[in-house]
């Protein structure tokens, strides 16, 4: 398959998984008795922003195609410049997203601040959510943490009870079209997704202990945000699970 043809299937992996969440909070904020309260409130700025990045990504693709050579479409991603991401932000609008859609997430804001592209770090996360939703069992769990590699970084891990990644595809598991025995999946998402972290500085890598699988992203750290900005994004956070 042509790198075109790639990008666009990843492009509407990322489309679809945004209006899922979308159309979950909607049916939640229009339900009749549905949520009340700060917890309405939070999942209406969730599909607010989640809508507002689906129109930044429409945007840029606009303005890929309208690029005549195919050497200004690579130049127009490799020139991006990195912005200040606060982490509490992120993670907490897309588990508020996951969580509208009946996943449980276990998370604690942390007020750090990384540098990146926030929306193509958002998209990333939420393929690994979505993957322990479909291949995992109880709560899905994300830790932020600091880490020197060697350079200082911020990784976020999100591990889920799940069968594991079989032995045989550990290898091969961001290759496109990868998937394990039985899934209903396109096999792109994994791969999508290392390719969104690895175009701002980031990483992502499996890795597994017993019985948990856990998927890592990095991103390279800033700080830790101002006691302002910790707690406008604890609104979002330390929760177990989202009533629906």
């Amino acid at each position: 398959m042509s790198r075109v043809g790639r990008d666009e299937r990843a492009r509407l992996h990322e489309v679809a998984s945004a209006l899922a969440g979308i159309r979950a909070a909607t049916m939640l904020l229009n339900a009749p008795g549905g949520v009340e309260g700060e917890r309405r409130a939070a999942l209406a700025q969730m599909a607010q922003s989640e809508l507002q990045r689906l129109e930044r990504m429409v945007q840029k693709q606009q303005e890929i195609a309208s690029s005549a050579a195919a050497s200004l479409r690579v130049s127009s991603q490799d020139d991006e410049v990195a912005e200040v991401i606060d982490l509490d932000a992120v993670v907490g609008t897309i588990v508020l997203a996951h969580e509208a859609k009946g996943t449980e997430v276990e998370w604690r804001p942390s007020r750090m601040l990384a540098l990146g592209d926030s929306d193509q770090l958002t998209e990333a996360l939420n393929v690994l959510l979505d993957n322990a939703a479909t291949h995992g069992s109880g709560p899905a769990r994300i830790e932020v943490r600091a880490v020197d590699r060697p350079s200082t970084s911020v990784e976020i891990a999100v591990t889920d009870d799940g069968p594991g990644v079989a032995p045989e595809l550990r290898r091969r598991i961001f290759a496109w079209g990868v998937s394990g025995p039985g899934s209903t999946g396109q096999g792109i998402g994994l791969h999508v997704a290392r390719d969104l972290m690895e175009r701002q500085g980031g990483y992502l890598e499996l890795s597994e202990s017993g019985e948990r699988t856990t998927f890592v992203l990095g991103i390279p750290l800033l700080g830790c945000a101002d006691d302002g900005a910790g707690e406008r994004a604890s609104g979002l956070g330390d929760r177990r699970g989202f009533a629906t």
